[in-house]
Parts: C-alpha cells; structure tokens; sequence
C-alpha cells in the first residue's frame, strides 16, 4: 500500500513538474517577445513597468482601448503601466502634447477616452492645437491654460523624450508594448488580445522573479 501511495505522490509531481514547464516554455523568445538591443531604464524600479505606445490618431490603439482598460481593473499590483505616445505617425505630435498636458493636469482618466472617441467615433479632426484646446474647454480647461501648458518646456521636453524612447526601441508601430525596458511583445503573432496580456504578465512575472 505504501508503495502504490508512493508511487501516486511521485506521478503527482511529475505531473506538476511537466505542467510547470510547459507553460514556462508557452511563450517563446523571438516568436511571442524579443529582447531589445537598446534597453531603457524605468520610471519606477520597484515595479515592472509595462509600456504602451500608443497614439490617438491610431485606429488600432483605439480598438485596443476597451481590453487595456479591462486589464488595467484586474493587473498585478507590481506593475507599473505607462503610456508614451509616438511621433512617427501623421498629425502625431500635437496629439502626442494633448496626451502630456492632460497628464500635466491630473486629468487622463477624465480625457483619455473621450478624445479617443471623439476623433475614431465622432469624426473630429482634433489635430491643430486650436482644435484640442477647444476639445480641452469641455473638460474645464481654459483655452489659455491648454496652449500655455501645449508649448510649455515640460510637455516639449517629453514628446522629445517619447520620440527618442520609441527610437532607442526601434518600436515598429502602434499600439506596442514594452516590458520593464527589455522586452517588445511581438504582437503580430499572437492570436488575440487575450494571448497579449497573457505574454505581457508572463514577462512581467519573468522580471519580478528574476530581481
């Protein structure tokens, strides 16, 4: 009898021991991720940063918005996600400068999605900083605060830091996403959004067990 039991205890935990390794070995380098030649340092190194390339002109980054906010609700603790838009799209910048001013005023959460709709629902061609400072008005930003803060030092320095950023990554277009730095997720060859975010905390979970 105590050999049977045994014998089960240790089918159990080669069977643990296989399932353990299968799904380690899942995702693969160069076919689900790839490591980055130019690897960047975070905004916050007690978590694993999680990177989003993204612009608002981008109708593929609009389609995605609904699975990022769902993720978002339900995203280990340790993971820090960022936002960076890019600049190598047409009418990328003065909406790449919308998305700093809003985040200069405290207000993503309130615009992020509306100027999304507003440009891939409602048509509205908000790129021309006229344009955004009147879309900013309905979200109670005075026109004069919007331009003074679109031109201003703080913002201009991080769209040039966006620009570089997605550069150094050699980030081949939107929405992408990078791992603490060190990963792009190879999003073409996944099979949905679910596979996405199934990659991105398999390599986050790779960095927090790796530290």
């Amino acid at each position: 009898m105590l050999r049977i039991v045994t014998a089960l205890l240790l089918t159990l935990g080669l069977a643990t021991s296989v399932s353990a390794e299968q799904e380690h070995s899942r995702f693969a380098l160069d076919t689900h991720y790839k490591i980055l030649d130019v690897q960047g340092s975070v905004d916050d190194p007690s978590k694993v940063e999680v990177r989003e390339f993204f612009s608002y002109g981008c109708p593929h980054c609009f389609s995605l918005e609904p699975a990022v906010d769902n993720w978002l609700k339900e995203k280990p603790e340790f993971i820090d996600y960022v936002r960076t838009p890019v600049l190598f799209l047409r009418n990328a910048e003065p909406l790449a400068r919308a998305y700093y001013v809003e985040e200069a005023l405290g207000k993503v959460d309130e615009i992020h999605a509306p100027l999304f709709d507003a440009i891939h629902k409602h048509r509205e061609p908000l790129f021309s900083e006229p344009a955004l400072a009147n879309f900013f008005r309905k979200y109670g930003v005075e026109p004069e605060q919007f331009s003074k803060l679109y031109s201003s030092f703080g913002v201009s320095t991080k769209v040039r830091q966006a620009d570089a950023l997605s550069r150094d990554y050699k980030i081949p277009g939107v929405p992408n996403f990078v791992v603490n730095g060190k990963y792009l997720v190879l999003r073409q060859n996944l099979k949905s959004n679910e596979e996405l975010f199934e990659v991105i905390e398999y390599l986050a979970n790779k960095e927090k067990n790796d530290d």
